[in-house]
């Protein structure tokens, strides 16, 4: 899947913006706030239908404007697309390709595979379960229609349950024929859920272990545990039982949104016995194993997103990646980075062809087709 161009409308620090992408490796350098991670947030809006910093759709709009749009052609296999993406204040958000409005965004998504590294990435060691559930979550809606339909409808009935639990609360009238409607389709929906988790980690884990292995000069043990209560016994039975202490704190504490995902190294949590490089590379090696399971699922290579990854990097770890990251394995590449002086160092080292843009206030001051010296 290749991304021929991308334009941009009012959207964050950018005003206006035209630029066309090489199908190989795009670098993006400038200061901090340039607008660098903008440009590849805008590819990741037109993949998942959603910022992957700031959740709320309007605060990406341009200060003191009403409206963005999103714009690129994408080829894949051969055959080009027109995808956009667009919102306005007051009005639902629109994401068409070819000019057709998608009913549904889950519709959208998968049809424009990407996987994004990051800084913001730290957060799946040190914050909750919930986030890293939704790192599992949106690597598997990518690749599986059905699976996505399930999360959506058992988001649906949890909510409600929820908000019955609530009204409970407050008036002391329960309609427990209403609460067991709700109840029956989280087990419905809940337990290919937990399958799908279960068979989807047994695949990624083979990717991960060889990433991660490739990225470190010694041999460290890392692992990956999915943790659920659906292989506790029978499920209905723990909502049951669960259902006095569900009225009392006003919420569902029993289904698959309270799965856990435990990250280790030397069967030990990675985040209080791993390095910072181990931790690094454990989280480089996470998403390039959603990158490869993603292609062969979906026969074709997403695009691969780097945002700022070399800062936290030591030099060995650094030329690891960007060779593993270049090798014909893997398909169209964008980079960040603020220090061009590092970008250019590495291209020549590594002998490799770029388009570099130069991004300055939310706006391209150069673009360069780099080519290296013949060593």
């Amino acid at each position: 899947m290749i991304f021929k161009n991308l334009s941009l409308f009012n959207f964050k620090n950018f005003e206006t913006l035209d630029i066309g992408f090489e199908k190989g490796l795009n670098c993006f350098t400038g200061h901090n706030g340039a607008g660098k991670t903008n440009i590849l947030d805008a590819l990741h809006y037109l993949s998942i239908t959603k910022s992957s910093i700031n959740a709320v759709d309007s605060a990406n709009i341009k200060f003191d404007e009403e409206l963005f749009i999103i714009k690129s052609a994408v080829e894949i296999n051969k055959k080009k697309h027109v995808v956009s993406c667009s919102v306005q204040l007051g009005k639902k958000k629109e994401v068409r390709v070819d000019k057709k409005e998608h009913e549904k965004l889950s519709e959208h998504i998968g049809l424009f595979p990407l996987v994004m590294i990051s800084p913001n990435d730290s957060d799946l060691i040190y914050d909750s379960n919930e986030i890293r559930r939704r790192f599992f979550d949106s690597a598997m809606s990518q690749s599986n229609k059905a699976y996505l339909r399930h999360l959506i409808a058992y988001n649906f009935a949890l909510k409600n349950r929820n908000a019955l639990l609530k009204q409970f609360s407050d008036s002391g009238r329960l309609d427990s024929d209403l609460l067991q409607t709700y109840t029956s389709q989280l087990i419905e929906h809940g337990t290919p859920i937990y399958e799908e988790r279960a068979n989807y980690l047994n695949q990624f884990l083979d990717f991960f272990e060889q990433h991660y292995a490739s990225l470190q000069s010694q041999n460290e043990s890392v692992s990956i545990t999915y943790e659920s209560q659906l292989s506790e016994g029978s499920l209905k039975d723990r909502y049951n039982q669960s259902l006095q202490r569900d009225k009392v704190l006003q919420r569902t504490n029993v289904g698959i949104h309270k799965d856990g995902f435990l990250f280790t190294i030397f069967d030990k949590p990675l985040k209080r016995h791993g390095s910072q490089g181990q931790q690094k590379s454990f989280l480089i090696a996470l998403k390039l194993a959603q990158y490869d399971l993603l292609a062969s699922q979906k026969n074709l290579k997403p695009a691969l997103l780097l945002d700022d990854v070399f800062d936290k990097l030591d030099d060995e770890r650094m030329q690891m990646l960007l060779k593993k990251v270049t090798h014909e394995t893997y398909g169209q590449l964008f980079i960040t980075d603020a220090r061009p002086e590092r970008t250019m160092a590495l291209l020549e080292h590594n002998q490799l062809k770029a388009r570099i843009f130069e991004i300055e206030k939310g706006k391209v001051q150069n673009t360069t087709d780099y080519e290296p010296t013949q060593k």
